[in-house]
């Protein structure tokens, strides 16, 4: 869809003019399985720039342990960027801060009360507006490494997506947006946070964190084990999140190790 990536392109160097940060090479394709698994399995493995991918509509796309993300044409925002990745690690709250850079871009829109439930959904209330996946391909020393950061927002149509739990789109909550612009918008802000991610992890954001983190100081229940307790917040150094449970211990959880939720009552 050559009209529709010079479009995207566009807006993106619109928005990054006179920033210093690098302008991703862009796609938008019809449909796809995975817009992660795309760029992750791109065919120039050497190339140094920052990708971007959209897609109209993704067949296998995945969220959190394996769960499938699909997406009706022009209903849900499908995308997906990637950076070449040296030997060095990405740091462990990259992931989270990720999450951050989407809820900037959403509050771009007007939309000023979305939250961030750890580890990487994005929310409204109880009502689930979208999700962030961080994937990574190891390199050697001939063939760099990626960093994958995907971003499934719905737009219209929420109803389609059966998660078996509460969800909501933008339509719902009043916002007509562009599909082409909320990307642009997206793609902005993740670029912008890269370098920062990388280099400092959560540590200059640290307020703006605690301001979008949905549980921070409310009752939860880890669902792998049913233990209860209150969360503290998300620690800025790991991303972990840090909770008190009913015992009087403090512990951190580690993304991918755990579910949760809020309970009545702890």
């Amino acid at each position: 869809m050559a009209r529709e990536s010079a479009r995207l392109k566009v807006r993106v160097e619109c928005l990054l003019s006179g920033t210093g940060v690098a302008m991703p090479v862009i796609e938008v394709l019809e449909s796809v399985g995975s817009t992660n698994q795309h760029l992750l399995q791109a065919s120039d493995q050497r190339e140094q720039a920052p990708r971007a991918c959209l897609a109209m509509s993704q067949t296998a796309g995945r969220g959190r342990r394996g769960r499938m993300w699909h997406t009706a044409p022009g209903k849900n925002l499908a995308l997906s960027l990637a950076w070449p990745l040296s030997r060095s690690l990405v740091p462990p709250a990259y992931p989270v801060g990720a999450g951050t850079g989407v809820v900037r871009a959403l509050e771009e829109f007007g939309l000023s009360h979305v939250r961030l439930k750890w580890p990487n959904d994005l929310m409204v209330g109880d009502a689930k507006l979208g999700g962030i996946l961080v994937e990574q391909r190891l390199g050697s020393a001939s063939v760099p490494g990626r960093l994958v950061v995907g971003i499934g927002i719905n737009l219209a149509s929420v109803e389609t997506l059966d998660l078996g739990r509460p969800v909501i789109d933008l339509a719902a909550l009043g916002v007509d947006v562009d599909l082409l612009e909320l990307a642009s918008h997206v793609i902005a802000q993740q670029c912008r946070l890269h370098s920062v991610l990388m280099k400092e992890g959560l540590a200059s954001l640290a307020p703006e964190l605690e301001r979008m983190d949905m549980l921070r100081d409310q009752p939860i229940e880890v669902l792998d084990s049913g233990a209860r307790g209150r969360a503290l917040g998300i620690d800025p150094e790991s991303g972990c999140l840090k909770v008190r449970f009913e015992d009087g211990v403090t512990r951190t959880l580690h993304s991918g190790e755990v579910s949760v939720r809020r309970c009545e009552h702890v």
